[in-house]
Formats: C-alpha cells, structure tokens, sequence
C-alpha cells in the first residue's frame, strides 16, 4: 500500500494527435515569406490562424495552422498579431483551403464568420 494520503495515478493522459496544417507549410520555412518569394530555412513558430474566443482549439483540431518567423508573427508591423491587414489575409487564404472539401456553411459554422465575402 502507497504512504501517500493522495496516491497519484498510474494511468498516463492520452495525448490528442492533431492534424497535419491543411496549406503547404513546414517547419523552418516561413509561410507569409514564401508568398513574397523568400524561401530560406530559419527559426519558425507555430501560429493558429483562428485564436480567441475558443477558436484556438479548433484551429488545432482542423488544422489552421502556419508555421510563421517571428517578424511575420510577432516583432514586425505586419506580423499577424499586429497588423489586422495581414492576419486577414491568412484567415481567407485558409478559409478557401478549407471550402475545398467542406462547404461555407460548415467554416461559418466552425468559426463564426466569413473572411472570403467583406460585408
């Protein structure tokens, strides 16, 4: 028998496996670099395109993700957590990947709203 008051449990979380990212991004290669013609290996972070209110869960359930260097993420004035431009742009570039396999109504319904139509 444990001394513990508490024992803790043996049993191990199941880790969720996640989808593959549904555009053509890698790690070490900047996804908005690339747009602009810029192929080069170099320091990457993960960002989820849909985030706040819940979304970021279900970016990472469906794959609405890019791998993005920090001037493109973060440190710039066009990275996509700074300039509203640019993180648009990302939100239709995967709203259209995305209505490839699965209908408008489904993305509205995931997300909330449509970036593909400007009301």
């Amino acid at each position: 028998m444990c001394e513990l008051m508490f024992p803790k449990s043996t049993k191990k979380k199941k880790r969720k496996h996640h989808p593959a990212p549904i555009v053509d991004t890698v790690k070490g290669e900047c996804f908005l670099c690339r747009l602009e013609g810029i192929r080069r290996q170099q320091y990457t972070e993960e960002h989820h395109v849909f985030y706040g209110g819940g979304l970021r869960r279900v970016s990472e359930e469906n794959g609405f993700k890019a791998y993005l260097c920090p001037a493109h993420h973060k440190d710039g004035p066009r990275a996509v957590h700074n300039c509203r431009e640019t993180r648009e742009l990302l939100c239709r570039i995967f709203q259209a990947k995305y209505e490839e396999t699965h209908t408008r109504e489904e993305f509205e319904r995931l997300i909330g709203r449509n970036y593909l139509e400007r009301s």
